[in-house]
């Protein structure tokens, strides 16, 4: 077979060609990346929800997923970079919950706050029997540890407290629109003394192994919220 020149330029051509597929393999190693730092995470909140934070080495979460022990500052800067993450993704699904329990869309539902409050105990329970009730919260659970975590930690695990309570409080507010909650109370004091017992109530479960702790406070609180002081 003979080969032109034209042939020959052809395929030079065709060999200069894949600078987009070169462009396309930095793309997928950025989701590569992003997908291991993800599994990471998953991991890390599964040790620390069942171990604690000091308890947690960053050699076993690593090989829990098959990551290179020198590859962890590849995907964080360092521990408590680490802790970071764990906290914000375990603050984002607990926020979607606690709105879905107690956000403003929930009162478009049937029921009144106490029947969300029962909802939020019933999946609370099923969660923490799912697990063996091995896993709590994980911001109580780092809370317990604040002698060993930077002062930047502690602020975010107060931040995160404080933004279950606005929502709490917030639905207070407006079952006492309702007449549902004892309009002499005052809703913010009232969602910042309910997440202080529920996190003693998860802890209680814990040691137990049982429900009743939680049962107890939410009770408790219904009690409070709902009793009208007499005439």
């Amino acid at each position: 077979m003979r080969v032109t020149l034209q042939s020959v330029d052809d395929r030079s051509k065709f060999r200069r060609m894949p600078t987009r597929t070169t462009t396309r393999s930095h793309a997928d190693r950025r989701e590569d990346r992003q997908a291991t730092r993800q599994r990471l995470i998953r991991a890390g909140l599964e040790a620390v929800l069942e171990g604690g934070w000091a308890a947690t080495g960053i050699d076993k979460v690593l090989g829990s997923v098959n990551v290179p022990k020198g590859s962890f500052y590849y995907y964080f800067e360092s521990k408590d970079d680490f802790g970071f993450a764990l906290l914000e993704s375990y603050q984002a699904f607990y926020l979607k919950r606690l709105d879905r329990c107690f956000g403003e869309a929930a009162d478009m539902q049937p029921g009144t706050l106490a029947d969300r409050m029962e909802a939020f105990l019933g999946e609370s329970i099923q969660g923490m029997k799912r697990f063996r009730w091995r896993r709590g919260c994980l911001v109580g659970a780092l809370g317990q540890e604040l002698g060993g975590l930077h002062a930047t930690f502690r602020r975010r695990l107060d931040a995160s407290l404080v933004q279950w309570e606005e929502i709490l409080g917030a639905a207070l507010q407006r079952a006492q629109a309702r007449g549902e909650v004892n309009a002499s109370l005052d809703p913010n004091r009232l969602a910042r003394s309910f997440w202080a017992s529920w996190e003693g109530a998860v802890l209680r479960a814990r040691l137990s192994r049982s429900p009743d702790p939680m049962v107890h406070a939410v009770g408790n609180f219904l009690q409070l919220v709902q009793h009208q002081p007499e005439s």
